[in-house]
């Protein structure tokens, strides 16, 4: 048996066409008003406005590219500001470091000095005709801080005598004021440095020795200020600077005058028979100055043994004050690095200033530390004044070197803060016009989506009504 085929398809009237058709062109412009709303914009598809989405595209496109080279130029000119601001520290660094020279030029030293007491003697008196003084004495003159010595190598606390290569049969003498020379020999070199010092204190009689290992640093000093002298192989082993340390021996041929000779011979020296007769050694740099006999007593003879430390080596202090600066100057020069890049060493920074990169500017960085500025630390600690006038000299020249570069960055700085502001407001236009291209009216935008909404609404009723009529229509047949 053979089933016939059904036509389901229900049968429209033309006004019923006409009706879904309305319905559906304004579910499309009430689709199309929705993304309106939520985007604020007329045209968001090449289905919208063809000709307007692809030039909204293009601007914004620029518009980005241009952001992206902006995101560049800023860190620029932050870069540019942080060296600006290391150069102004620089040029304030070497304006001081100017007067500091300037007052150098202008200061003095305050002598310390000691005279002798016992004798008084011509130049031309024989040593050996005086009592206690004998050929071979040895005197030991030392300069510096009177009352302290500090090693120059780094110590640490439990430090072996092995760890300096100091070896059994090396010796240290030291003396403290006015006690008697104190011997230690390396029997063990496994001994740590501090038991070695140690030791120290069982043999002064004074009491007024101490030593400390801070920071990696060995200090000796005395408690009542009284003088240090160190002699032995151990003294530069152990790193303290000896060469503030004169041995002077005495020759049997020698008269007064050439044991003044061999004073006046060491750096900063001057000894001399005085207008009353007395032998009289003087520190003319001001250091405290200490002079005690290592063997014999020539120099308790004289009555010259002992220390003065009431004079001022003002040189040597500006000096020191110069150095320091000139550390400051490289310290900031190192530290200027910004985002990898440290212009003030002499690093590049390459300015890009459109988005194919065609436009550009290279900007070389100016070498700023103390040696590509010609500064050295001062020579001789500053006591001759000719050295003090080429450091005057080579400041003035450093000033204008950095000044010279501070002007050539503030120059790239204001440069490319104008192409900053430049590219700011052009990618501002290029998307103020991509959105002009296609915003939409909101007030506009919702009037007609409320129309639509009505509309489809009256729509959809005509319909349900067509429909209820065709199907009481049918119901009577």
């Amino acid at each position: 048996m053979k089933t016939m085929p059904y036509n389901l398809t229900i049968p429209t009237t033309p006004a019923i066409q006409t009706a879904l058709t309305q319905s559906k062109s304004l579910t499309d412009i009430h689709d199309k008003d929705t993304v309106a709303l939520t985007t604020g914009k007329k045209v968001n598809s090449s289905y919208d406005n063809s000709t307007l989405f692809f030039k909204d595209m293009r601007l914004s496109e620029r518009a980005q590219g241009l952001n992206s080279v902006l995101d560049g130029l800023t860190n620029i000119v932050s870069t540019l500001s942080s060296t600006s601001a290391s150069i102004d520290s620089i040029t304030d660094l070497l304006n001081y470091a100017k007067a500091i020279a300037g007052s150098a030029v202008d200061g003095q030293n305050y002598i310390s000095q000691l005279t002798g007491s016992n004798y008084k003697v011509t130049s031309d008196k024989n040593l050996s005709d005086l009592p206690f003084i004998n050929a071979g004495d040895e005197i030991l003159l030392r300069t510096g801080d009177a009352d302290k010595m500090e090693s120059q190598f780094v110590i640490d606390r439990d430090a072996t005598l092995d760890d300096l290569n100091i070896v059994r049969g090396d010796e240290l003498k030291i003396k403290l004021g006015e006690d008697d020379w104190i011997s230690l020999t390396v029997i063990d070199e496994n001994m740590k440095v501090s038991d070695f010092f140690g030791q120290i204190y069982e043999k002064a009689p004074s009491g007024n020795f101490q030593f400390d290992i801070t920071d990696s640093k060995l200090t000796l000093s005395t408690t009542d200020r009284a003088p240090i002298l160190l002699d032995g192989n151990l003294a530069d082993l152990f790193g303290f600077d000896m060469t503030t340390t004169h041995k002077i021996t005495i020759e049997s041929h020698w008269k007064t005058e050439q044991l003044a000779k061999a004073f006046s011979e060491i750096d900063g020296i001057s000894a001399t028979i005085n207008s009353k007769g007395f032998f009289e050694v003087t520190s003319l740099y001001g250091d405290d100055l200490i002079i005690d006999d290592l063997t014999g007593k020539t120099a308790f003879s004289f009555g010259m043994n002992g220390y003065d430390d009431g004079g001022t080596n003002s040189m040597k202090s500006y000096a020191d004050r110069y150095n320091e600066l000139l550390k400051q100057i490289n310290s900031i020069v190192a530290d200027s690095s910004f985002n990898g890049l440290n212009l003030l060493e002499g690093d590049t920074i390459r300015a890009v200033f459109n988005e194919s990169g065609d436009a550009y500017r290279t900007i070389n960085g100016p070498k700023l530390d103390t040696i590509s500025l010609g500064l050295s630390d001062a020579i001789g600690d500053w006591q001759n004044e000719e050295d003090v006038k080429t450091v005057l000299d080579e400041i003035e020249k450093a000033i204008y070197a950095v000044q010279s570069a501070a002007n050539k960055i503030d120059k790239a700085s204001a440069m490319i803060s104008s192409r900053d502001t430049f590219l700011e407001a052009m990618a501002n236009t290029c998307l103020s016009g991509a959105e002009k291209l296609t915003e939409a009216d909101l007030n506009e935008v919702a009037a007609e989506l409320l129309s639509a909404q009505t509309q489809k609404e009256l729509v959809n009723n005509v319909i349900s009504i067509t429909m209820e009529a065709n199907s009481s229509v049918l119901s009577l047949f």
